[in-house]
């Protein structure tokens, strides 16, 4: 299985993971632009298409900015779960839309997409198991605290995005209000550096192979502080420590090898 980070951060975010052998592919998210999914999908010989479904975990608009242009063009299919669909109803009507319930599997070509409830403040947010080609890929972002079900998947995971949203002391230093503050830090909020190398510390097992940190604050964290807090972490694990990749905030990333 093959991932490219199209974005991921509080500007938006967008995944796209192919097949080993390139005849499946989908999408989670799709929280920047169309123009933007299409011109980073295209400096890796990309394109967006008809058969090239998008899975979204909840209705903020850093997850779904660009699906109803998507969907309208490419007329793709996008899979969401009723409660997140019944938040999106007021915005530019999604074409071609299905309901997924929140542990509900779906298959697509060489892929088999589970998802898994997270806690977050949105109305039914699920992270996604992704299974392809024998290997188990994670996607765990804006998930406030860790939750049994995440917990019970990050043993077998060979790769995984993990939100590693903001470093403590920036964001009490910070210039954020004090409500934001507490909304960040809360249990259905965002994973701090910490707590994102503390669960993969504890919780991921040797099959643990490509490692990816997403969803960087802007203004609270940096890619060399989350780096840092992950490989102290990955250090003092046990087993081999997985590749290390941080996805941009502004920039398509590398083709990774899950």
């Amino acid at each position: 299985m093959k991932l490219i980070t199209l974005n991921s951060g509080s500007n938006g975010n967008a995944i796209y993971l192919e097949s080993d052998d390139g005849n499946s592919a989908i999408m989670l998210d799709c929280g920047i632009s169309r123009l933007q999914i299409e011109a980073r999908l295209k400096v890796h010989g990309r394109a967006p298409h008809a058969d090239l479904p998008v899975f979204i975990t909840h209705e903020h608009g850093d997850h779904v900015r660009g699906l109803a242009s998507l969907s309208k063009t490419y007329h793709m299919r996008s899979y969401m779960t009723e409660a997140t669909y019944r938040k999106l109803y007021a915005r530019p009507e999604v074409k071609g839309f299905r309901f997924m319930g929140n542990t509900e599997t779906v298959e697509h070509g060489a892929f088999r997409v589970t998802a898994f409830p997270k806690k977050h403040d949105a109305a039914d947010p699920v992270g996604f198991l992704v299974e392809s080609d024998g290997a188990r890929f994670l996607y765990l972002t804006d998930l406030g605290e860790e939750n049994p079900e995440a917990l019970a998947l990050l043993p077998t995971a060979d790769g995984m995005l993990i939100e590693s949203n903001y470093d403590l002391d920036m964001l009490l230093a910070g210039d954020y209000p004090q409500w934001l503050k507490l909304r960040v830090q809360s249990d259905v909020g965002h994973l701090s550096n910490e707590q994102a190398a503390l669960l993969v510390k504890q919780h991921t097992g040797g099959m643990l192979r490509t490692l990816v940190l997403g969803h960087l604050s802007a203004n609270n964290n940096t890619p060399e502080c989350a780096e840092t807090a992950m490989r102290a972490a990955l250090a003092n694990r046990n087993g081999t420590s997985p590749a290390l990749h941080v996805a941009s905030r502004h920039n398509v990333g590398d083709i990774i090898e899950v």
